[in-house]
């Protein structure tokens, strides 16, 4: 594949924001260039893999925010989730949706990779955006099928290493560099105007439907509300679909079913697209943004058709100074975010529901840094990566601790922390079925993303129980009373779920008494031998809970107890679980 030499294309000025119309009406915007589709659709892919974070273990896929369209996918489409809950893994919703490494939330629907390299979606499906063959809305996960399977499929996509939504289409990028796509018409580089219902294959730059090559060495895919940035491997960007501000960023604003180079972008490490705007992080640390708006961050707020330097904080137009440091983007609807390589996070662009973390609700043309949470005494540290609400008005950070920040639009509960209140600065999402104001945290977190108006997020916590026993007094008369003293420590890096203490008691000694430090137990009648079991509920990482247990020793021979804890939460390490002493008894 040649690489472009013409020049940029001419920058253009200001212009009225363009009125979004129904998706109907994408047709003849691809011939002609004209207005868009009806809801916002960003998505971001950074260094890490399309879409976002980190390289992890597979994990739980969990969702909150809006459900109208079934996007929770919890086999309802009534109500809002106010923090987080877990998807369906099958439609009875009898497990959850597990082993999966990474997700990416569109408009109303959301698609999910698992470890194996296979694809599920769910939620709304008027274009075929979920790629299992029809158009029916899926309030629980479905597999996607393979490339030009007809429903009901019968072979389903597979080989995949990354995913990524838009408003009403979705993209996969598969581990051999080649990129699929299957929903709405125009939108799916495959050089046509017709609505996939399962996954085709996107064209060669160049190329012209029906195609005969495709797009290959591609490393990354970001899915915008009705255009797809693709990252190659040798820093290039490749785009297409409607181009009507100059979001695809070849200097014209011609619509592209097929995929085209941008201008003067030669070492991008990270991409992101928006409604009207599209960015890209590159290799100095620097970033480029083109389309229309505020969110390009060139201090003018108005129309780039080609790529343009974002400002540094504070720079007013025109710039004398540009963003660095910068490692990965994402982009709401009308806003940008920018994680730092020093942990911290940049925004700018729309915020009349405060989703650039600053404060306040005012525009900004140029970068402004996050705030801490509760307060901007400070600015948000330890960030791994950002996302953007498909909507436009909710933000996301990943903390290297594995812990999500939220902060914007909330009316429908999308930043998980167990209120519908909107939220000028980061507030730090809840744990599973915490209700406000929660005393417990998410952890674990390995990808997040925002749709619509709805978060989905994988989750791999992990605990590592130690438990250790101590007796009392040593050595202990017969007849006399024996103390154990049994702690269960989580040594895991994040907290372990309903932790469960038993203590098998030997026949030798008689119960008397249990005494948790949390939580209940089970014991048997005074005076019997029996096992103890101890529910204690969540232990957080670094937490201790004890038992403190008597019994009452008949016997003159030593006296060996054990005791084990187990946790819901995953536990690689089983083998400190587990604790025995022995006790001499005269």
């Amino acid at each position: 594949m040649s690489v472009p030499d013409t020049p940029p294309g001419a920058r253009r000025g200001p212009r009225p924001r363009r009125r979004l119309a129904v998706v109907a009406a994408l047709a003849s915007a691809l011939l002609l260039p004209g207005p868009g589709l009806s809801a916002p659709s960003p998505a971001h892919a950074d260094s890490a893999g399309a879409r976002d974070i980190r390289t992890a273990p597979p994990g739980t896929v969990l969702t909150w925010g809006s459900n109208g369209r079934g996007q929770l996918g919890d086999g309802s489409t009534t109500g809002s989730q106010l923090v987080p809950g877990r998807a369906c893994g099958n439609v009875t919703c009898t497990t959850p949706l597990d082993r999966f490494v990474q997700v990416a939330g569109g408009g109303g629907h959301n698609v999910a990779l698992r470890e194996d390299g296979t694809v599920v979606a769910w939620g709304s499906n008027g274009s075929g955006q979920l790629g299992d063959g029809s158009r029916n809305d899926r309030d629980t996960p479905v597999q996607v099928c393979a490339v030009g399977e007809p429903a009901p499929c019968a072979s389903f996509l597979k080989g995949v290493a990354a995913v990524a939504a838009g408003d009403n289409h979705s993209l996969a990028l598969l581990a051999d560099g080649t990129v699929v796509s299957w929903g709405a018409g125009g939108l799916l580089g495959d050089g046509t105007l017709t609505d996939g219902l399962t996954p085709v294959r996107v064209c060669a730059v160049g190329s012209t439907a029906p195609c005969t090559s495709y797009l290959t060495g591609i490393t990354r895919v970001a899915a915008g509300y009705q255009h797809t940035l693709a990252l190659r491997s040798d820093g290039f960007v490749t785009a297409w679909g409607y181009n009507g501000n100059g979001q695809i960023g070849d200097g014209t604003t011609t619509p592209r079913p097929g995929p085209v180079f941008v201008n003067d972008v030669y070492d991008a490490v990270s991409v992101a697209a928006g409604i009207y705007h599209s960015v890209a992080a590159l290799s100095t640390g620097s970033v480029t943004a083109w389309g229309y708006g505020d969110a390009l961050g060139d201090g003018t707020g108005g129309q780039a058709a080609a790529p343009a330097p974002v400002c540094a904080i504070g720079q007013t137009a025109p710039c004398t100074s540009y963003l660095t440091g910068v490692r990965s983007v994402a982009a709401g609807a009308f806003h940008t975010l920018a994680a730092r390589a020093d942990g911290t996070a940049v925004a700018w662009g729309n915020n009349i529901y405060g989703q650039l973390g600053d404060g306040t609700v005012t525009n900004r043309r140029v970068p402004v840094q996050v705030c801490a949470p509760g307060g901007c005494s400070g600015h948000l540290t330890g960030v791994s990566a950002v996302a953007g609400g498909v909507s436009g008005y909710h933000s996301l950070a990943l903390r290297t601790d594995g812990s999500v920040r939220a902060w914007g639009f909330n009316a429908y509960g999308q930043l998980g922390d167990g209120t519908e209140l909107e939220r000028h600065t980061p507030f730090r999402v809840c744990a599973i079925g915490q209700t406000s104001p929660c005393l417990r945290y998410l952890e674990g977190v390995t990808s997040i993303s925002a749709g619509d108006a709805h978060t989905i997020a994988v989750s791999r916590p992990l605990a590592d129980l130690a438990t250790s026993i101590a007796a009392s007094p040593e050595p202990v008369a017969d007849g006399g009373t024996l103390t154990y003293t049994v702690r269960v420590r989580n040594h895991g890096p994040t907290a372990a779920e309903d932790v469960v203490l038993t203590d098998s008691l030997p026949a030798t000694v008689r119960f008397t008494s249990a005494t948790p430090s949390s939580g209940t137990c089970d014991t048997p009648a005074v005076g019997s031998t029996d096992t103890v079991t101890c529910r204690f509920g969540p232990l957080a990482a670094g937490g201790t809970a004890t038992l403190t247990l008597k019994v009452v020793v008949r016997s003159k021979a030593a006296v060996t107890n054990g005791a084990s804890a187990t946790a819901s939460t995953p536990d690689p390490r089983t083998g400190n679980n587990a604790a025995t002493i022995t006790t001499p008894s005269s």
